[in-house]
């Protein structure tokens, strides 16, 4: 039995310094700066949205190719005009397809864009929209066949 555990406490002790070297040499900076502040602001861009009613409604369907991408946002079920809205696509499983874009508004709460997906998969479409002193966002994943 004193055989097991003395080869079971130096690999245990082994295994954990192994560990703590690790974690410390490879941080992934999961852990934000200015937390705090950056959470008083999304907190208060969440309760303007409320306030404001509004409402983001996501493109129809993606395909393979060519997109035309059409979003409607509204605020109390009116259109939201003169918005700044930037719309991000990309491929959960590579960051090389990722595209960003500014949305035009091409009628009152009715903003478009182009976009092109290389090939099929699971892909992320994220609109960033600012108005004032409200910034917020929204996604949606699309299975593009």
């Amino acid at each position: 039995m004193k055989i097991v555990f003395s080869i079971l406490i130096p690999l245990f002790l082994i295994a954990m310094g192994t560990g703590i070297y690790m974690a410390y040499s490879r941080n992934e900076g999961l852990v934000e700066d200015n937390y705090y502040e950056r959470s008083k602001d999304f907190f208060q861009s969440k309760a303007i949205e409320r306030q404001l009613d509004i409402a983001v409604n996501p493109p129809e369907k993606l395909k393979r190719g060519a997109n035309e991408i059409n979003i409607r946002v509204t605020s109390h079920g009116k259109p939201l005009e003169k918005a700044a809205l930037n719309l991000f696509i990309g491929n959960i499983s590579t960051t090389g397809y990722d595209r960003s874009m500014n949305m035009k508004e091409v009628s009152p709460g009715n903003y478009h864009t182009q976009s092109a997906i290389p090939f099929k998969g699971i892909w992320l479409v994220r609109v960033d929209l600012e108005k004032n002193n409200l910034r917020t966002s929204k996604k949606w994943f699309f299975d593009v066949n």
